[in-house]
């Protein structure tokens, strides 16, 4: 049996060879304590241990070319799957952009067997579904055929309205039979507010330089905005817009001339 070679061993695998030998404290024993101690067990074992007590080391040559062992993928508990449906009669509308919404449904509900009841199996003979576009405001509606099983579509509408969207199907004669509606759906406006009365304040840097731009002896500067600027920072009162009555912006030239009073003596 080969004998240990104790000098050869790494710190971790002379703690474990001082374990077989029960050495108590062994964990906080340096490299060269548990060589001497070991040493002086040895020769007092009835079988000198061998490597085959500690655990294989692995080859230079297994190591460094042989290719790394594949490790289990972790698991990752995503939850059940995602239904296809919930056994609802329910369509939804979003508004996609300005001109366009898009529309999800789902029939899985209880309409289509009520439909059955009520019409008998001959309401699906020619028919064909269509999704019936309420506009507020407009008293006509507008059917847009789909394909049912598609269970989306996109419309397109007029910007700054609200609609409301019906499923259903449209029988030969034109009657309309609703299975479900949605919610109501607004689309913004295409451009900006048209609302122009709201005033926003001028950070100082800016109104200093509209200021020089209204002074009197200026260079002249074109374009309707610099002329407006120009006209509105040359009235009397612009301190008192701006400045919340004040006479003058710290660093600028004095917007008003003061004029002195002689008192009286």
């Amino acid at each position: 049996m080969e004998t240990v070679n104790l000098r050869k061993l790494k710190r971790p695998e002379l703690i474990k060879l001082a374990g077989h030998f029960k050495i108590k404290r062994r964990h906080r024993l340096r490299k060269r304590e548990l060589i001497k101690r070991l040493e002086k067990l040895l020769p007092r074992a009835p079988e000198k241990p061998s490597l085959s007590l500690l655990p294989p080391r692995e080859s230079e040559s297994t190591s460094r070319f042989a290719p790394p062992a594949a490790q289990q993928p972790h698991y990752v508990d995503y939850g059940p799957p995602i239904p296809l449906h919930y056994g609802e009669d329910r369509i939804t509308a979003l508004v996609r952009d300005p001109n366009c919404l898009y529309i999800y449904w789902e029939l899985e509900g209880p309409r289509r067997a009520q439909v059955i009841r009520e019409h008998g199996d001959e309401v699906w003979r020619d028919a064909s579904w269509v999704l019936r576009l309420h506009t507020d405001g407009d008293g006509s509606p507008q059917d847009i055929p789909i394909v049912v099983e598609g269970c989306n579509w996109y419309l397109s509408v007029a910007e700054g309205r609200s609609f409301t969207v019906e499923i259903g199907i449209m029988r030969p004669g034109g009657a309309f039979i609703s299975f479900a509606r949605s919610n109501r759906a607004q689309t913004p406006r295409m451009g900006v507010s048209p609302d122009t009365s709201r005033e926003w304040m001028l950070v100082e840097d800016d109104f200093r330089r509209v200021v020089r731009l209204g002074a009197e002896g200026a260079p002249r500067v074109s374009g309707g905005f610099a002329d407006t600027l120009g006209e509105r920072f040359r009235t009397p009162d612009m301190g008192s817009r701006f400045l919340g009555g004040s006479e003058r912006v710290a660093g600028s030239p004095n917007i008003r001339r003061r004029t002195t009073h002689s008192r009286g003596k």
